[in-house]
């Protein structure tokens, strides 16, 4: 049984330090939200990608895998482009990443913080009209320095289910930290 250690334990009030220390770190943050409130806080702080209740609406067939990765693909391109943290929020489920990596939605390099932010991978996503940077000029799309890239979960570190994010991403790859 694979348990998935919370390397630290921070407050609400820590997220923003704590997940730039995961980037000084080259690791993404996986939260753990043992309260549930980091949902509501990262609403208005960051870019949230409710991946929880996309996977919902596939398995209801309410929506397809193209629509799912062009909504995971627009919300990355705003938060590459305002310098947000794009959070993906799994809540007890385990997304499913690998059905949505592709290198013109979702690139694989997404959960690797010196690889996402190289021009030659995000600029995959980019359709051709939006190749532009602020003012305009063709080609010259750039993220803004302070993007970053998070994911928030519901469960509890020491939760039997998490097994399944080995399954689904590289733990090596993240930080894991308890909110309390």
């Amino acid at each position: 049984q694979i348990k998935m250690e919370a390397t630290k334990t921070i407050n609400l009030t820590e997220l923003e330090t704590a997940i730039e220390d995961s980037w000084t770190e080259n690791k993404v943050p996986f939260f753990f939200d043992t309260q549930g409130n980091a949902e509501v806080f990262f609403k208005y702080k960051a870019n949230l990608v409710e991946l929880n209740r996309m996977q919902v609406a596939l398995a209801a067939e309410e929506t397809t895998v193209d629509d799912v990765k062009e909504k995971i693909r627009t919300n990355l391109l705003y938060a590459l482009k305002s310098g947000s943290c794009i959070v993906f929020f799994v809540d007890k489920l385990m997304g499913k990443f690998e059905d949505y990596y592709d290198e013109s939605f979702l690139p694989k390099e997404i959960f690797d913080p010196t690889e996402i932010v190289k021009p030659e991978v995000y600029k995959k996503i980019l359709k051709e009209d939006e190749d532009m940077d602020n003012f305009g000029n063709k080609g010259g799309f750039y993220h803004q320095e302070t993007f970053r890239v998070a994911v928030l979960s519901t469960r509890t570190p020491d939760s039997e289910d998490n097994s399944d994010i080995a399954e689904h991403l590289e733990p090596e790859k993240f930080e894991f930290i308890k909110i309390e």
